[in-house]
């Protein structure tokens, strides 16, 4: 009888060892299973994650080749515009008017800017709508004495003013022009 009870005793304690030990193994099964599913997760949003951000690249270098194609449209209008053969005339029609408003006589505007006369006298009938111009009198100290004529030292050095004040002038009218072309390449670049 003592061994009947030693070996129901003994039996009881091993299925217990076995019970326990099935369910240890059982657990770790179980955890191995949560952390393969957590795994198959975080592999599941790192694949969404680096799919939108692929995506996104994809949107970003679209934009960019948008963009590079508008600025080299622009580039091409400016192009256009500064290529024209109007452009050094505007320019020098600016000039006329300057040298004009200042006193200058059209003839000598004509030589200076190598404009044909009927044009500068255009430019002039522009400038001044009424057809009041400045004419340049010499008065007499008496009428006595007669106007001396100048001399030739004279002459250069009055035809070497009126070259550094059309030159001047020319320089204005290109800063005024370069202006108004900045100023419409900003209005096309913001209507594009």
């Amino acid at each position: 009888m003592i061994s009947g009870a030693l070996l129901t005793v003994n039996g009881i304690l091993l299925l217990a060892i076995f019970y326990l030990w099935k369910k240890r193994a059982d657990g770790a099964t179980t955890k191995r299973d949560k952390n393969l599913a957590r795994l198959e997760e975080v592999i599941r949003s790192a694949e969404l994650t680096n799919g939108g951000f692929f995506r996104s690249l994809e949107l970003v270098q679209k934009n960019l080749e948008s963009l590079v194609a508008r600025a080299e449209n622009a580039e091409r209008r400016l192009r256009a515009l500064m290529l024209q053969p109007n452009g050094d005339k505007k320019d020098q029609y600016a000039a006329a008017a300057l040298l004009l408003g200042e006193g200058q006589q059209p003839e000598r505007v004509a030589s200076m800017l190598n404009l044909p006369l009927p044009q500068v006298q255009t430019v002039r009938e522009l400038r001044n709508p009424g057809g009041g111009e400045k004419k340049n009198i010499v008065r007499k100290k008496s009428d006595s004495e007669p106007v001396a004529e100048p001399s030739y030292l004279q002459k250069k050095i009055a035809a070497s003013r009126e070259k550094v004040a059309a030159q001047a002038a020319v320089k204005k009218a290109e800063g005024a022009a370069r202006t108004g072309a900045r100023h419409t390449s900003k209005l096309t670049s913001l209507t594009a």
